[in-house]
């Protein structure tokens, strides 16, 4: 068993070290990245649920807060991945589940992880 994922961000870098943390972790599986938030609208509208859907806040074409709104119905969790200030997101979108602040280290990253897994009694088989 495992858990999707979905990456959406405008910057490389970003979507390089998500798609590593995701990788180091057995009960993920990177089901999609999208650079651009029109192309993640459109195919994660029309595709299969997702556990865990990250992302960035400020992409060109849509920002991350209102693409969440879009998506929130294909997304069991969304995470935002950010330089913002998590307190400045809240104020934006309080509906999230967590917060990663860039730079994302990999402990907070699995710590995120786990925490969403625990605190909805979601299965774990490594």
């Amino acid at each position: 068993m495992y858990y999707s994922c979905a990456i959406v961000d405008d910057e490389q870098h970003a979507i390089d070290v998500l798609h590593d943390y995701i990788e180091d972790i057995c009960f993920l599986k990177l089901s999609s990245i999208f650079n651009d938030p029109i192309d993640a609208l459109k195919t994660i509208s029309a595709g299969d649920k997702i556990d865990f859907l990250f992302l960035d806040i400020d992409m060109d074409g849509m920002k991350g807060t209102e693409l969440s709104r879009h998506l929130r119905s294909k997304a069991r969790f969304v995470i935002y991945a950010s330089s913002h200030l998590e307190n400045e997101v809240r104020k934006i979108d309080s509906s999230f589940e967590c917060y990663l602040g860039k730079p994302i280290s990999m402990k907070r990253f699995a710590d995120t992880i786990d925490k969403l897994i625990r605190l909805n009694n979601l299965p774990i088989n490594n």
